[in-house]
């Protein structure tokens, strides 16, 4: 499969190499690796083949090569919560989810919690992002 990827190189004090590998097109890293100054450098200017990294992580997979679609999904917090209760908006993001969606569950963001004047008195509101990748 082809895919549209970028790659970031990053060096650190520790004499240690960071790689991430990142598609474009699902909007996710899907290989982290890191190297010591002398696997990358056997790599990379000894031109040797098949280095042994430091340690490798690969994740999302399954999403490699879809596009990411992104919705926002809102729902109304229990009365008695406090005003900012996350553990509480987390639960209920995870609950009112749509079925292959994934919610952001930081609830960090200024707009992620809302009044709104309902039937003449102030609801408290929870919003957050949900993806998809097709």
């Amino acid at each position: 499969m082809k895919i549209n990827a970028q790659i970031t190189i990053l060096a650190s004090y520790d004499d240690s190499i960071s790689m991430k590998v990142y598609d474009k097109t699902s909007g996710t890293t899907f290989l982290d690796m890191t190297l010591t100054r002398e696997q990358f450098i056997n790599a990379t200017m000894n031109r040797l083949g098949n280095t042994d990294v430091e340690s490798a992580h690969v994740c999302n997979l399954d999403k490699i090569g879809k596009t990411m679609e992104m919705q926002t999904l809102e729902f109304e917090m229990p009365e008695g919560s406090e005003y900012h209760d996350k553990e509480t908006a987390m639960e209920i993001a995870k609950e009112k989810c749509p079925d292959g969606w994934t919610p952001d569950l930081g609830f960090s963001s200024q707009n992620s919690f809302f009044t709104k004047v309902k039937m003449k008195s102030n609801s408290r509101y929870a919003r957050t992002t949900i993806r998809r990748w097709v």
